[in-house]
């Protein structure tokens, strides 16, 4: 017979709700005339962390250090910098930035930036747990109206091949309706269960409903690059920054144990808890 105390330590899990949060910043409240309110400050208190880690090189000339020195909130923007003149053969100094929560599972996520000018960076809004589990938005300086052999210009879009072959990722590059550098922009990525959708400004302009994540993850911004000449180029010879004006994410997150928490799960355990109580 099934006991009842198992069936009881199992209920928790299956019962286990998800939360509702969001993150609203807007970068010209920034007072920078208070000593105490440092950048990381300002982002700690909305829950958001600076990333301070090394990319090491694998195929591309360059691996990327993700380094705090290079996030900063200046003149009503959160500025993400690529530091320009790195040597071939070293690390490039770069800017990234995440949620605290790792476990969101869906949501709205609208950043309104201004990209970079300087070719050879690539500027980043995504979803990530890990290769086999990130939706993209990312914004490369060197191909905004031109190609290669392996990049379509405009702004590329991408779920990445929840098998883990590269080669199945589901990905679309769109035409910038606008140019990314002269003004702030909102994109926006909406995930949900069943797609990934893509705006910019507002006007939806891709859908994706394969390799959709479906594992709970953070959300990230980045501005890397790795020199490697079949995404990012570069690296850039002179500082490349983007700017961001405002974040507005919306999201639920869920606990790991959720995962076990199906409908069917549900349906067959609070019955055999019921008939091993009774």
């Amino acid at each position: 017979m099934i006991s009842s105390t198992l069936l009881l330590a199992f209920l928790p899990l299956v019962l286990a709700k998800s939360k509702s949060k969001s993150i609203y910043m807007d970068f010209s409240t920034y007072d920078s005339s208070n000593p105490d309110n440092t950048a990381q400050a300002f982002l700690a208190n909305n829950t958001i962390i600076i990333n301070n880690y090394t990319v090491d090189s694998t195929s591309d000339p360059n691996s990327r250090t993700y380094t705090a020195a290079n996030v900063d909130i200046a003149d009503g923007y959160l500025t993400l910098k690529v530091s320009g003149g790195t040597a071939n053969g070293s690390s490039v100094p770069s800017a990234a930035i995440q949620t605290n929560d790792t476990n969101i599972l869906y949501g709205t996520f609208k950043t309104t930036a201004i990209a970079s000018k300087v070719p050879g960076v690539c500027h980043g809004f995504f979803t990530y747990k890990n290769d086999c589990q990130e939706s993209d938005i990312e914004i490369l300086t060197s191909h905004f109206t031109t190609g290669n052999d392996r990049i379509t210009p405009g702004l590329q879009l991408t779920n990445q091949a929840t098998s883990c072959n590269s080669s199945q990722n589901t990905r679309d590059a769109i035409p910038y309706p606008q140019d990314p550098t002269a003004a702030a922009h909102e994109y926006t990525l909406e995930w949900s269960r069943k797609s990934t959708k893509y705006y910019f400004d507002g006007a939806l302009i891709a859908t994706m409903d394969t390799n959709v994540p479906y594992v709970p993850s953070a959300f990230l911004w980045n501005s890397w690059s790795s020199g490697n000449v079949n995404w990012t180029s570069g690296p850039p010879t002179e500082d490349a920054i983007l700017r961001i004006s405002k974040i507005d994410i919306k999201y639920t997150t869920s606990s790991a144990q959720r995962t076990f928490g199906t409908t069917l799960s549900t349906l067959v355990l609070i019955p055999l808890l019921w008939w091993a109580l009774v």
